[in-house]
């Protein structure tokens, strides 16, 4: 959809200059931050998955830019605060169906066209958007903004000493009590749901924001009784937080976690139970890896390099987890850009706070209550992201309030700019340039036909073809082609196939789309191996070709990826009781592992195993020995391997 906008919108400001970019310094700031971003992405240890991102993710380069599209558009379309009202309340109306999708999901209610929704076991609600921090995110924003709409449609209403002089007919009732009859209820329900995902981060952004809107009214606003809601709702707020503080443990609140996720997530704060302590185990890697990479950091999409590289073996005391988000977006910006995506970063939130403070400043402005939930919406953003990071599920708020804070800043411009200062074109001083080289524009001849040749461009026959044959090129190169790589990969998990098909499938995902390759080429690694045992001999050979040829070509892609040079000798660790030269080298894969995942616990239980194959019993032992000195917790994740070494048998 943002390819086709930005297709459209090129074709509108060639004819129509009223709709080219307006002066912002929140666009300058944003550019300069996809400038800094592209730099780190080349500058990275992996260029190309920064660019691309993986199929989990769908970020990286290619997604920030079509953001910075999507801004550009936005701002340019909809140039008004008036005109941008209705897609924010199209937004809002939207995630009310997200969310009635997700009350049908908790209680079990078919809905058709939406079987995935229906799981066993579900503790927390998710909704369409698969992860319930993602949804908690989302719905959060929406809250608040409806919050905005309501606040203005409330401001319509009369006193309530005028109500009967005014209102003498039902339709006249009905009509004033419509709007915000609808956000309320868009913000109960949002509500509920946020409450049923259990998602902490989204309800502490929604504080913050809450809190900010209560703070602003309760010091700009002069009517009694709103000061008097705000200082109740305060106080409601300030209960609820001694209660979770000091009667945690009490009946009270542990009748209310069974029945709700929210409730039982915030009782945990604190416990063993607690996420957040694993939380703070991954921000301190993110601050250990912006040490060693300060400047541009590692790249964009590349936390997994940075994350593997420095964890400690005791982090994997329960399970083997995979972290490729710091799940705190200040720590991303620093250890995947460095200093230099950063400030910029940082800049443009300090900058949408500049905006909303001088507008706020004049509480007869028109859209002062839209306002003051807008710079709520953009606070709790940026508090949630201290939990989570951007997301695809999520981004269409952030850029949409990001949007939202620039037609303000040019709305406050154009109130403050009681003169027109004159200024310097700086087309005019690249003129004086031309002319001073004896190129000017009556007699230069470059000049003329630098002059007929925008004179062509304009014409519509012309940009038109040009525009739309440029839009099909990207097109095909960046959706049609990851999306049939994407096809392939979820036929060769998913349906049942016979061994050679299913070789066929992962093959043709990755070479529909190389730069996406390494999910699928880890995956068809882990099947060679598990499977090996039941392939014919066509089959191994086969098998052995494939991992041979997509290890050389994904080394090169990601150079950093341990998962490829493990996943690579799994395969042969597999297949070297038939070809028993493969060992060799697969030893040399795990040295490469060994320096780019040195303490992860697959990196010793590959070596374990591969020393068991060798013969090597003593040397198993001594591997495993070594970690579980370092992890004596992670006993039961290596028990298989700890009975074949120190208890049976080895042929």
């Amino acid at each position: 959809m943002i390819l086709i906008s930005v297709t459209l919108w090129l074709i509108l400001i060639i004819n129509r200059a009223e709709y080219r970019p307006k002066q912002s310094w929140l666009i300058s700031v944003f550019t300069i931050f996809l400038l800094a971003s592209l730099l780190a992405s080349l500058l990275g240890v992996g260029p190309t998955r920064s660019f691309w991102s993986t199929f989990e993710r769908m970020q990286g380069m290619v997604d920030l830019m079509h953001w910075f599209a999507f801004v550009l558009v936005f701002v340019s379309v909809f140039r008004e605060i008036a005109s941008m009202r209705r897609v924010l309340q199209i937004n809002i109306l939207v995630s009310l169906i997200v969310a009635l999708l997700g009350v049908a999901q908790k209680y079990g209610i078919e809905v058709p066209g939406f079987p995935y929704l229906m799981r066993d076991g579900l503790l927390r609600v998710d909704s369409t958007l698969g992860n319930p921090t993602f949804i908690g995110a989302y719905l959060m924003v929406s809250i608040l903004l409806a919050g905005g709409f309501l606040s203005q449609s409330l401001r319509k209403l009369p006193a309530l000493n005028e109500w009967n002089k005014v209102y003498t007919c039902d339709a006249a009732v009905i009509r004033s009590l419509l709007a915000p009859a609808i956000w309320i209820t868009v913000i109960g329900f949002n509500f509920w749901v946020l409450t049923l995902t259990g998602a902490r981060g989204a309800l502490f952004g929604l504080a913050a924001g809450l809190l900010l809107c209560l703070f602003t009214y309760l010091f700009k606003d002069n009517n009694k009784r709103v000061r008097l809601a705000v200082a109740i709702i305060l106080a409601f707020i300030l209960a609820v937080s001694l209660l979770f503080v000091f009667a945690r443990n009490s009946s009270f609140v542990e009748r209310a976690a069974q029945q709700n996720r929210m409730v039982a997530m915030l009782a945990t704060l604190g416990s063993e139970e607690d996420s957040y302590s694993i939380r703070r185990e991954i921000i301190n890697v993110g601050l250990k890896s912006f040490a060693q990479r300060p400047l541009l950091g590692w790249g964009p999409d590349n936390f997994y390099v940075a994350y593997d590289y420095n964890v400690t073996a005791d982090s994997f005391s329960k399970m083997a987890v995979t972290v490729d988000q710091p799940h705190n977006k200040v720590i991303e910006e620093l250890a995947t850009k460095g200093i230099m995506g950063f400030i910029p970063y940082i800049a443009m939130w300090m900058l949408i706070g500049v905006v909303y403070i001088r507008y706020l400043r004049d509480k007869l402005n028109i859209h002062w209550d839209l306002a003051v939930f807008l710079a709520a919406a953009s606070v709790g953003y940026f508090v949630q992201n201290l939990f989570l990071f951007d997301t695809v599920s999520t981004s269409l708020q952030f850029y949409l309030l990001l949007s939202a804070a620039v037609l303000f800043e040019q709305v406050y411009e154009k109130q403050d700019m009681v003169t027109e200062r004159p200024r310097v074109s700086t087309w005019l001083i690249f003129n004086l340039d031309i002319t001073r080289l004896g190129f000017n524009k009556r007699s230069g001849f470059v000049s003329k036909i630098f002059s007929n040749s925008v004179s062509m461009f304009r014409m519509p026959e012309f940009h038109v073809p040009v525009i739309f044959a440029l839009f099909i090129l990207v097109y095909i190169f960046s959706i049609h082609f990851p999306y049939s790589a994407s096809h392939h990969t979820k036929k060769a998990i998913e349906q049942r196939l016979t061994s050679i098909e299913r070789m066929y499938e992962y093959d043709l995902a990755i070479k529909k789309f190389p730069a996406l390759g390494t999910y699928p080429r880890i995956y068809l690694f882990m099947f060679l191996s598990d499977e090996w045992k039941v392939f014919n001999d066509d089959e191994k050979t086969a098998a052995i070709y494939l991992a041979k040829k997509h290890f050389t070509d994904a080394i090169k892609v990601e150079p950093r990826n341990w998962r490829i040079y493990l996943g690579a000798c799994r395969v042969y660790q597999s297949a070297s009781f038939e070809y028993p030269e493969l060992l060799a080298l697969c030893s040399e894969y795990l040295d490469k592992v060994d320096m780019l995942a040195p303490e992860r616990i697959e990196t010793y239980e590959a070596r374990a195993r591969q020393y068991l194959l060798e013969g090597n019993i003593t040397a198993a032992q001594s591997t495993l020995n070594e970690y579980l000195e370092m992890n004596p917790n992670a006993k039961h994740l290596l028990e298989q391997l700890i009975n074949i070494a120190f208890t049976e048998e080895v042929n």
